[in-house]
């Protein structure tokens, strides 16, 4: 070893964030990425003169501080959430409460949940192992299939989560990973959310931060705070395995971890980005509507100036639509179909009258999904281990980790990992303790 600096691979949020944190404790810091941009994930889209983000970002008013404290300069402003859930043909507000959604869902897909819940298999010993489930090692991985319908009943299952993981991965949801159930169901004590609910005290989950002038602006907010610390960035530059893993003190990763580890075959699923514009005065004043029925192709879509007026365009509505990869595969080309998208659109309530776009533009973005199959965190386990030899190398992130997280999360692993490092904690010790990262909650 030649010297005692530090390299950070990745200047997504989580690069930015271990870069910064060295930084400021006085350490020598160089970040090397394979793009030629900051911000990966959230790096903006240009669309129409607008920086767009890549999907529905948010902050949570309960997220990690040190996120908001890393960005202060960004000006985070509260926003009331007006988000809107699709299910069985009704759109339903989100954050779910339980009196809309009983009123949305109608009387009887509702007594349809009720009895499904009622009625699950276990559902005594199941309800009070609910938050143990959640946070137990995963030993016996019995699939996203049986874990939900333990939790909530199979007609919730199937009015629901289903379709939302055939969507997503495009997969038989009894081969996907209880993991995915965990971080999306099996979030709280069901009974206690429900309580909330009814007494309307979930404040916090109606509402959500958002930097001022857009995440972009936020990224770049990072960048300048980084260089004005020392920071050297290399762009288009790969990290070389056999020759950075021992020039550095150490190396903070945030690239994408099967890149590391090919041969373990760690597998994702990407995502599709239509930006879309619409004449003025027919979209309504929602931020995000959720569509998991599989009759239509897109997951998500969201309004970007319902997240910040500096992304409000003056000449047209612009809607930022997220169509899975799923079964598509990575090379579908969607503008050619925008007349079915804009017709499911219409459906879905998302228009109010039909309109020929004024513009369209496709983004790919691959690896966004990680293939959470059974058993698949022992295989990541090993991964892990194998990375450790390398002796300097320690995976941070939602890609370095192969994690499905917020950007809150991603800012917290950072932060772990350069107090580990400076603590002189090995990649070994710090290869074990990332199983404590695998349960997050997901938030949206």
């Amino acid at each position: 070893m030649t010297t005692r600096e530090y390299l950070v691979v990745g200047s997504g949020i989580s690069g930015l964030s271990a870069a910064i944190l060295l930084a400021r404790r006085g350490c020598t810091v160089r970040v090397c990425d394979e793009s030629d941009e900051v911000g990966g994930l959230l790096a903006p889209i240009e669309f129409r003169g607008i920086p767009c983000d890549r999907g529905s970002h948010r902050v949570h008013p309960e997220s990690h501080p040190l996120l908001q404290e890393l960005t202060s300069y960004s000006g985070w402003t509260e926003q009331s959430r007006q988000g809107l859930l699709r299910i069985r043909g009704r759109n339903i507000p989100y954050p779910i409460t339980a009196r809309k959604f009983l009123r949305g869902l109608g009387l009887r897909t509702s007594m349809s949940m009720a009895w499904g819940f009622v009625t699950r298999p276990n559902r005594i010993s199941q309800f009070r192992e609910w938050e143990k489930g959640r946070v137990e090692t995963m030993v016996e991985d019995i699939g996203f299939k049986e874990f939900v319908e333990q939790r909530v009943g199979s007609s919730a299952y199937e009015k629901f989560y289903k379709p939302y993981v055939q969507k997503v991965w495009g997969l038989d949801p009894s081969k996907i990973s209880k993991t995915v159930a965990k971080q999306r169901v099996s979030t709280s004590n069901p009974l206690s959310t429900l309580k909330r609910s009814l007494a309307g005290t979930n404040k916090v989950e109606r509402t959500f931060l958002y930097p001022k002038n857009g995440l972009g602006l936020m990224i770049q907010h990072m960048r300048e705070e980084a260089l004005e610390l020392g920071v050297q960035f290399d762009w288009s530059t790969k990290f070389d395995t056999r020759n950075d893993s021992t020039k550095y003190a150490a190396v903070l990763y945030s690239g994408h971890l099967e890149d590391l580890v090919p041969d373990f075959h760690l597998g994702h699923r990407g995502i599709y980005i239509l930006h879309i514009a619409y004449k003025k005065g027919i979209v309504p004043q929602n931020d995000t509507w959720y569509v998991p029925e599989t009759k239509y192709w897109f997951g998500r879509v969201s309004q970007p100036s319902r997240f910040s007026s500096s992304l409000e365009s003056q000449e047209c509505e612009i809607l930022c639509v997220e169509i899975p990869e799923g079964t598509w595969g990575q090379s579908k080309d969607f503008v050619s179909l925008i007349d079915t998208i804009t017709e499911q659109l219409l459906d879905v309530g998302i228009l109010t009258e039909y309109s020929e776009p004024l513009e369209v533009k496709q983004t790919w973005i691959p690896r966004v999904y990680p293939m959470y199959t059974r058993g698949w965190v022992n295989l990541w386990k090993d991964a892990l281990k194998h990375v450790a030899d390398l002796g300097t190398v320690y995976p941070i992130g939602r890609q370095g980790l192969f994690l499905h997280c917020n950007m809150d999360h991603c800012v917290h692993i950072s932060a772990e990992a350069v107090e580990h490092i400076l603590q002189n904690g090995s990649a070994k010790e710090w290869s074990e303790r990332c199983l404590e990262f695998v349960d997050v909650r997901v938030r949206d």
